[in-house]
């Protein structure tokens, strides 16, 4: 294999091992938070007034292997490696039964969320650029600067009220951060030195944009896409939480206690 080749391979699995150490680390410092927070280790069968002191004796030793979070973490990593990832306590179901069987919920929602986040959010970048109206440009701006600032989880609460599908909620999230990327994208290369060049040629606007700014703004547009979908699956899990969607979202809750308490 040539230098250059080695020296590629050599900083791909170095990078992919930070991100294994940082997973990790992230993980087992989530755990360590979990036990100091109030209430760790109280089952809410504790607050049955019926129960005799040496039931709640029992209850409370069903948690005392959990103490030691260095040997919890440890063997929790070890059985998720094997696809076990816990039982939830409020399904009463393995985690992992529960993710496939609501996963297509939540990659339909994200789909379908971009889907109609990438159209608009591009209309409205392609409307931007050809008018270069500050006008009309100020008042796309200002209203996906409102929509920045408004909560998935509020935006959620008003799909549920008007009775829409939760992927909705999705793709409002994403459009204003979408549009405003993609449009600084597109104008970027809009006012490119060699766009200058072929305007002086007499080239329209609409064929400087399809031919000339576009294929240039690809490759960051591509890189956009990518990141987009990891931003789709964060919006998705409040908007599902919230509009209850039969989706991850709403076993997330349920999942993360398990990954720090889980027996």
């Amino acid at each position: 294999m040539p230098r250059r080749g080695k020296n590629l391979v050599r900083s791909l699995l170095l990078r992919l091992g930070i991100v294994a150490v940082v997973v990790l680390l992230s993980g087992l410092i989530c755990a360590t938070l979990v036990r100091f927070a109030p209430g760790f280790g109280v089952d809410e069968r504790e607050l049955d007034p019926r129960l005799a002191n040496e039931s709640v004796r029992a209850l409370r030793s069903l948690h005392g292997n959990q103490r030691n979070v260095a040997s919890f973490y440890a063997d929790y990593v070890k059985r998720s490696m094997h696809g076990d990832l816990g039982a939830s306590q409020l399904f009463s179901q393995p985690i992992a039964a529960l993710v496939k069987q609501r996963a297509p919920t939540t990659a339909c929602n994200i789909l379908y969320g971009l889907v109609m986040a990438w159209a608009l959010g591009l209309v409205l970048a392609v409307c931007a650029i050809l008018l270069q109206n500050p006008v009309a440009d100020c008042f796309i701006s200002s209203g996906a600067g409102t929509l920045i600032s408004i909560p998935a989880g509020i935006v959620a609460l008003s799909v549920v009220i008007l009775k829409a599908p939760a992927f909705l909620a999705v793709g409002i999230t994403l459009l204003p951060m979408l549009y405003r990327y993609s449009r600084s994208i597109l104008q970027r290369a809009w006012v490119a030195p060699w766009m200058t060049a072929a305007r002086a040629k007499g080239l329209g606007s609409a064929h400087l944009l399809f031919r000339h700014a576009l294929p240039v703004a690809a490759p960051q547009l591509i890189a956009l896409g990518g990141v987009s979908i990891n931003m789709a699956f964060s919006a998705s899990l409040p908007v599902e939480v919230v509009a209850d969607a039969p989706g991850i979202g709403t076993i997330g809750k349920s999942a993360s206690t398990a990954a720090c308490t889980n027996r």
